[in-house]
């Protein structure tokens, strides 16, 4: 399959775009909502911040023990966060690469493209 080769128009593509953005920006709504959450908690925010400088090898790695307080923000919150974040840049990153492309496509002129192409474009199956 990694041999077919799509034709579709600049429309097409676009079309295809704005269904993947809506997709896209909804997720977004509900990882951002998620994060404003977390913002609101500002002891835990500055305890993820403290601790998000400090590097992480493991449980004691070299370092020895360290103490938690009551107010810091656990592990499992931190990696929470660190991949409620991770996320939110990848979907970023996707919509402006959307972007990028229905600015720089004319509507009629003819693309091939690859199956990761329609996916990523946001082509219904």
């Amino acid at each position: 399959m990694n041999n077919i080769v799509f034709k579709k128009t600049g429309r097409e593509i676009k079309s295809a775009i704005s269904n993947r953005r809506t997709q896209l920006e909804q997720r977004l709504e509900k990882r951002n909502q998620s994060l404003n959450e977390f913002l609101k908690e500002s002891k835990k925010v500055r305890s993820y911040l403290i601790r998000s400088a400090i590097p992480d090898f493991g449980h004691r790695g070299n370092i020895g023990y360290r103490l938690i307080g009551t107010d810091d923000i656990s592990s499992e919150e931190r990696q929470e966060i660190d991949q409620l974040c991770q996320r939110i840049f990848e979907i970023e990153q996707e919509l402006l690469g959307l972007s990028f492309v229905v600015t720089h496509i004319q509507d009629d002129q003819v693309f091939e493209l690859t199956i990761e192409d329609l996916v990523g474009y946001g082509f219904e199956a």
